[in-house]
């Protein structure tokens, strides 16, 4: 397959990748995970055409994520949509803004210098960029948030839970409030009630010292919205009750 503008036709010979800056970078050699480990590229050909070779096929969906594994690459922190919108925000007093993909501290300035003192910057933790410079990313943020899903694309899965412990424990160290996101009630995207699996998670990420817990998925494109959110608060109410009995 070849690896396109995203302005260009795709079809089952042709990828769009976004944004432009990011297909001149890619080398013979890269390794490319397409939407969540759903297909798995390798570059082949940079001269003419950006062309891979399929490693591992699969159904690719519209504006789905792409990891280089074997060679990240280096794209500016703010696009200039993202700018727009930031500005915005300030206009309409927005209290709270999310930065994605916050690689270090001068992507957090970066924003500060449009949004201003007064709104909170809630940094994204969801590429290996931001955990090597996590240190740097807590001295300058209001609060983290930690995106286990585009994480996991980035550190191995059986690393996850450990990760997530750490930055948990490193950000209450500096006490910057620290919130979990992704995969937390995934079955009740179908389901009216969530697996066991699920409920544990949950708890621990709270006993762990989460500041908050957030929502994807199951609010977004659930079919059950309400009821995720109910258990969600159900949970948290519960734990709540134990650290007052036991404490």
């Amino acid at each position: 397959v070849d690896l396109v503008s995203n302005s260009e036709l795709s079809d089952d010979k042709h990828i769009p990748i976004y944004p432009d800056d990011a297909l001149i970078q890619l080398q013979v050699g890269s390794l490319l995970s397409l939407d969540f480990d759903t297909a798995l590229l390798q570059i082949i050909e940079t001269n003419v055409n950006i062309r891979a070779r399929v490693i591992s096929g699969g159904f690719v969906g519209s504006n789905k994520a792409v990891t280089i594994i074997n060679d990240p690459l280096t794209l500016p922190s703010l696009t200039e949509i993202d700018k727009t919108a930031f500005n915005l925000c300030k206009k309409l007093g927005i209290k709270n803004v999310a930065l994605s993909f916050a690689n270090k501290a001068e992507d957090i300035a970066e924003l500060r210098a449009i949004v201003g003192k007064n709104i909170r910057i809630i940094a994204k933790i969801e590429s290996r960029f931001a955990l090597e410079n996590l240190d740097e990313i807590l001295d300058v943020s209001d609060a983290i948030l930690i995106d286990r899903g585009d994480l996991s694309r980035e550190i191995a899965l059986e690393s996850l839970p450990y990760i997530q412990k750490e930055i948990i424990q490193r950000a209450n160290n500096c006490n910057v409030p620290v919130y979990v996101a992704t995969n937390l009630l995934e079955t009740m995207i179908e389901n009216l009630k969530p697996n066991r699996s699920e409920v544990n998670d949950v708890v621990n990420t709270l006993q762990d010292g989460a500041d908050g817990l957030v929502l994807a998925a199951e609010t977004a494109i659930g079919k059950h919205p309400v009821s995720a959110v109910r258990m969600i608060k159900s949970l948290i109410y519960r734990y709540q009750n134990q650290i007052e009995i036991f404490s």
